[in-house]
């Protein structure tokens, strides 16, 4: 893709000893750990599948009123 990456996973190939990072492009570039970003991750998909779930109750609720 053209231009900066905003968000690059670095895997250590040469060292397998070393934990992937995640790395986001700012002016300080930060560095966040494999096992910080897979737990923040985790927590992202459950609000959306909780978010999605609700959504299509309320569609549910709603078309059930209309109807």
């Amino acid at each position: 893709m053209p231009g900066v990456a905003f968000v690059v996973a670095v895997v250590p190939d040469e060292d397998p000893g070393l934990e992937p990072t995640v790395r986001v492009h700012s002016h300080d570039e930060h560095v966040v750990p494999y096992e910080i970003m897979r737990w923040f991750m985790e927590l992202v998909a459950d609000q959306v599948e909780r978010c999605r779930t609700a959504f299509e109750q309320e569609e549910r609720g709603g078309s059930q009123a209309a109807g």
